[in-house]
């Protein structure tokens, strides 16, 4: 049955066989080709490209094609193209006509469609057998496929010379520019291209170039295309001579999105490429003088803080020495923080009302366990407000307030923010995290900052509540979309965010923190600076309401150099920079979230009831709940206010009691050096001593004696070791040996030291500045 009726509609079936078929002549996409990697900006400048793996410049399809360059090839190669199904009948009889009288194949007829097929077919031999297969794909792409489509499946892949292929890759590499912005000399020299390219490319045989696009311009002229002023001023026009080299302004910033997965593909970037070439004029300015010091690797990175885009994206300089790191995208590399983190921790310690900004931090010789931190010029200034250390980045100051505030508090923090890089638990970087122990990249920590500014850019438009993403990466692909969702709470409050941005904004540094008053600028700028142990890595980021600039200097190995710190290398780079762009403002105070508190002149904490100067301070509101000064006591004087007293050493009708500014006796030792208006206590009266005299004592060494150390088998000595008891249990004491700091101790009076030959003098001091003193000698085995 089924046998029959195929029999009776035998010509219907042949049919459908022979369209299916048809139809199954093309697979689709055409081309599969290796493109190169393309990034332009928003407005179609060219930024860097990378060569496609066939060793080919040949571009992504872009989204259009200029209209000048559809009127000259379709005049030059096929002008019935709007008009025939894929092939033209005249061109194909006239050309077999011209190849049998000429007993070769000098002409193929071919329409841009056949072309376009014969493109994609890789190089198949000129055969009449696959001029008809060629006939056949062209007119069922035809059927499928818009003129519009064919036309552009032709110029992206129709080759213009040597390894130039497509009309995107030609227009940069012969004109340095997109083509839609060629003139008609230009566009129908690349129009002629195709034709013959490994005859008449640019550089060679420029004679025949030139006539034929000639010939072109004519003809556009004669079809009224153009006028007969644009077809003259088009002849004159200059021919292209070798490809030029394509830019690459953004190398780093290429690699890192091939690397993400945009291989072969066209970007479009929100890199600005004038401020981009200018920030790398200035890079290149200063490598050019750090490199005298075997300085090799400058990093640069600028955020748009209200768009939340990437501006520019130098991952490293320039350098042509072999083996100088340059090759290594500085931005995503993971390196010690310094000094970075700090502005996030005084940030966190405002948040939760730990001490207001200008509460005094004890800046002392400190060890806290095992760990021993010291500033960075081995100076002590006893007390400094949190604000000052902040500014100066003390180091001590920095590492109490870090062991106050709790490690893995503080620790989970920078993990909430997204510092991937610190990946390892708070106990592996122990109080070091705050002095550069953690590493990180200029990508995390730029976000950051980014995030901060944006908050207190955007809270009071967004009704007073926090954007959870502001947080989140930068855009650098055009159109990513961003994402908005507000909460009532968040990382840090606005409050302490422009609490925190205006201490940084403050220029008026030391002159011995490193000449900070050169930066001396027209604009606010929030910044901070950092360098790594062994001056491994200089850091500088500034922030202001428009742009975060955050600029890394040093060497990719790791090396580090003299002089190499974020004061004196990296810090000149970011004021360079920022004067490069736009002019910036500065954030609006955002009293909703700050209220104005009394706080204590001297100490900077809320006033206790001993305090007498008080001052008011628009502070953060949490800072309300901040501790109560601790360093106003009240005192017990004579009557001529030359010595303390008490009841049972002086008559009661004569004492007269005073609100005294007292630091306890370390940071009182330390910090009279620096502030010569700061007053200590007056001392006991002679009388009163004697009931003071037995709270502690010495035990070990006598006054006066002479100590024999023994050396160990490696002929090193042994160390002394100081011994002193005191009545209250848990009273400290602060031990000096020859008017120098060694340390303190609680409870367990004990103090372990190395000594030399000769006298040596030892002094103890407790919490309420009493003091024994003995001197005894350490002598050598002979005497």
């Amino acid at each position: 049955m089924l046998l029959s009726h195929i029999k009776n509609n035998k010509k219907k079936y042949l049919f459908l066989i022979t369209i299916l078929l048809f139809w199954n002549t093309l697979n689709f996409p055409l081309f599969k080709d290796p493109t190169s990697t393309v990034l332009l900006t928003g407005r179609g400048e060219l930024l860097a490209a990378r060569i496609a793996d066939d060793g080919q410049w040949r571009f992504p399809p872009s989204d259009s094609i200029p209209e000048k360059f559809k009127i000259a090839i379709t005049h030059f190669e096929d002008q019935y193209f709007y008009y025939h199904i894929g092939v033209n009948p005249i061109s194909i009889l006239r050309a077999l006509k011209q190849n049998l009288e000429k007993k070769e194949i000098i002409s193929g007829g071919s329409t841009i469609t056949m072309q376009t097929i014969r493109l994609s077919r890789k190089g198949k031999p000129r055969t009449y057998w696959e001029k008809f297969i060629e006939i056949v794909l062209s007119v069922r792409l035809e059927f499928s496929t818009s003129k519009q489509e064919i036309l552009e499946l032709y110029a992206h892949n129709a080759p213009f010379g040597g390894n130039v292929v497509g009309l995107d890759a030609a227009s940069w590499r012969y004109y340095k520019r997109s083509p839609h912005e060629l003139s008609w000399g230009e566009i129908t020299t690349l129009a002629v291209l195709p034709n013959a390219p490994s005859l008449i490319y640019p550089g060679k045989n420029q004679e025949i170039l030139f006539k034929k696009r000639n010939k072109l311009l004519d003809k556009l002229f004669q079809n009224n295309i153009i006028d007969s002023l644009t077809c003259e001023l088009a002849k004159i026009e200059p021919l292209p001579g070798k490809p030029h080299p394509l830019p690459q302004i953004t190398p780093h910033l290429l690699n890192r999105l091939i690397k993400d997965g945009y291989k072969g593909q066209i970007c479009k970037v929100t890199i600005n490429k004038h401020v981009q070439e200018k920030i790398n004029t200035i890079v290149n300015r200063y490598h050019n003088h750090f490199h005298y010091n075997e300085i090799h690797n400058i990093s640069v990175l600028i955020l748009d803080v209200k768009k939340q885009e990437v501006v520019s994206y130098i991952g490293n300089s320039n350098c042509s020495y072999v083996n100088s790191g340059s090759k290594v995208d500085m931005i995503t590399a993971k390196r010690s923080t310094g000094s970075i983190l700090k502005p996030l921790l005084y940030a966190s310690i405002l948040d939760e009302g730990h001490r207001n900004p200008h509460s005094l931090v004890q800046d002392i010789p400190k060890q806290i366990l095992s760990y021993s931190p010291k500033n960075f010029y081995r100076t002590y200034d006893g007390a400094v407000t949190a604000s000052d250390a902040l500014i100066r980045s003390l180091n001590i100051p920095s590492v109490i307030e870090l062991n106050n505030y709790g490690q893995q508090k503080f620790y989970n923090k920078l993990r909430s923010l997204n510092l991937k890089s610190i990946n390892k638990n708070a106990n592996h970087y122990g109080l070091s995290l705050i002095l550069g122990g953690a590493e990180s990249t200029m990508w995390e920590l730029g976000r950051t900052y980014m995030g901060m500014a944006s908050i207190l850019n955007n809270y009071e438009k967004n009704n007073y509540q926090y954007n959870i993403y502001a947080y989140n990466d930068p855009t650098i692909i055009i159109n990513s979309k961003k994402e908005i969702t507000l909460e009532k709470t968040s990382h840090f409050s606005v409050g302490s965010i422009w609490q925190t941005f205006e201490v940084l904004k403050e220029l008026n540094r030391p002159i011995n923190e490193g000449e900070w008053e050169l930066f001396e600028s027209s604009v606010k700028i929030a910044w901070k600076t950092g360098t790594s142990f062994g001056h491994k890595d200089a850091w500088s980021i500034g922030i202001t309401p428009e742009y975060i600039t955050v600029v890394w200097v040093g060497n990719s190995d790791g090396e580090g150099r003299p002089g190499l710190t974020g004061t004196s290398i990296a810090a000149p780079i970011m004021f360079d920079v920022f004067r490069t762009l736009p002019k910036t403002t500065w954030f609006n105070t955002p009293y909703y979230d700050l209220e104005e508190i009394e706080v204590c002149l001297e100490s900077g904490d809320i006033p206790s009831q001993n305090c007498n100067n008080i001052k008011k301070e628009l502070f953060p509101k949490n800072c309300t709940r901040a501790k109560q000064c601790q360093y106003h006591k009240i005192i017990h004087l004579n009557n001529d206010s030359t010595y303390r007293v008490h009841s049972e050493c002086y008559s009661i009708d004569k004492i007269h009691s005073v609100s005294w500014f007292d630091l306890p006796p370390i940071m009182s030792y330390y910090y009279k050096k620096v502030n010569p208006f700061y007053e200590t206590k007056p001392e006991l009266h002679e009388a009163c001593k004697n009931q003071l005299e037995n709270n502690m004592q010495i035990i070990y060494p006598k006054n006066g004696s002479k100590i024999f150390l023994p050396r160990n088998l490696d002929g090193s000595k042994n160390q002394i070791i100081f011994k002193a008891v005191h009545k209250q249990s848990d009273a400290t004491i602060y031990w000096h040996l020859n008017g120098n700091y060694i340390g303190f101790s609680k409870k367990n009076h004990n103090k372990m030291i190395n000594t030399s030959l000769g006298i040596q003098k030892l002094t103890i001091v407790d919490e309420n500045g009493n003091e024994k003193k003995i001197q005894f000698e350490i002598i050598d085995a002979n005497q």
